[in-house]
């Protein structure tokens, strides 16, 4: 259950992050593509575009580190096994 929280609050850090720079990121080419097109945009688009990156983003680390986990308690549990004999 310890693996689970900890896969858990990876992804969500990771999603935070992701988010903040998505946001950070989108803002810094709005205004780069409103100042070559002489026009204003609309900066709701940043969050638009972030929330979905975050949330791709904290699904990704949270089964990456489930993975992980997993595969390193299996191998370890080969490596006691083998210790045993």
């Amino acid at each position: 259950m310890g693996k689970f929280f900890l896969s858990l609050a990876i992804g969500l850090v990771t999603g935070v992050i992701c988010f903040f720079l998505s946001v950070a990121f989108m803002a810094i080419f709005l205004l780069i593509y409103g100042a070559a097109v002489h026009a204003r945009q609309d900066m709701t688009l940043t969050y638009k575009v972030a929330a979905p990156v975050a949330i791709f983003a904290a699904l990704c680390g949270f089964s990456i580190t489930v993975v992980r986990l997993f595969r390193s308690a299996g191998r370890q549990k080969k490596l006691n096994d083998a210790q045993e004999r």
